[in-house]
């Protein structure tokens, strides 16, 4: 029998490509997300705010009617407030923690008593280099992706006996439509983006489909020695302080 996956925000960016490579190798797939419009066809759908108990709700029916758990959650979704402390207000930081936080709380707690009932299970938060680095502007966002690595590691450590892994996948700057709106506050957009695209040591940003082969890769049998981890797929981004270009790294 096929795998039974859950990707939230899973109709674009990082989670439009896991849902689709994992259409491709054979998964049932629940996708889940605000805005469903342009989502891979193939799966079925919940269109619904991660921060609304009525979307976990309808999940909960939904899996009451295929009667299987769930093999693998892939929790993607996010928001992005943008801007240092004094920037933002109270609903900044409320629908941050609401999306980033609360949302992968819901939905696990959705899940894991099928997982725990089967014995197994692989859940995968989406993380971020901002998860383990900060990033100036970014504070409520920062704090939260924080959050995620040791929800994740928690998680894992209270449910290991059970057959339940837990693992946090941190990309880099990923070319995503989070990222371009990212983009699109800067003063300078065009500079924003060369900047970030040089600091990088492979010279570029990252693709979705890399993030996503990662993912697959957690959410597999490949990985079944990991549990509690943070694997960070950013393109060499964290591996150096001052990675400078030229032959000589000079």
């Amino acid at each position: 029998m096929s795998d039974l996956s859950v990707v939230v925000g899973g109709a674009s960016g990082i989670g439009a490509a896991t849902v689709s490579k994992m259409l491709d190798r054979g998964d049932t797939v629940i996708g889940i997300d605000l805005h469903i419009n342009d989502a891979p066809d193939g799966a079925s759908w919940i269109e619904g705010d991660a921060s609304s108990n009525e979307t976990w709700q309808k999940l909960a029916e939904m899996l009451k009617q295929i009667d299987r758990p769930v093999d693998n959650l892939i929790y993607g979704a996010a928001h992005l407030a943008i801007g240092r402390i004094l920037d933002l207000d109270d609903e900044d930081w409320q629908r941050t923690f609401e999306v980033n936080i609360l949302g992968i709380v819901r939905c696990v707690k959705t899940i894991l008593p099928g997982m725990i009932k089967a014995g197994k299970g692989s859940i995968v938060t989406i993380g971020s280099i901002d998860s383990v680095m900060a990033e100036q502007g970014l504070i409520a966002y920062c704090m939260s992706k924080g959050g995620i690595v040791q929800f994740t590691r928690t998680l894992a450590m209270d449910y290991a006996r059970d057959g339940i892994r837990a693992n946090c996948l941190c990309p880099g700057v990923t070319d995503t439509p989070l990222f371009r709106r990212h983009l699109a506050s800067a003063k300078e957009p065009s500079q924003f983006l060369e900047t970030r695209e040089q600091r990088n040591p492979i010279g570029r940003l990252l693709r979705s489909e890399e993030i996503a082969d990662a993912a697959l890769y957690l959410a597999s049998q490949q990985s079944s020695g990991m549990t509690g981890a943070t694997m960070l797929v950013d393109g060499g981004l964290t591996a150096s302080f001052d990675f400078r270009t030229g032959a000589e790294g000079a």
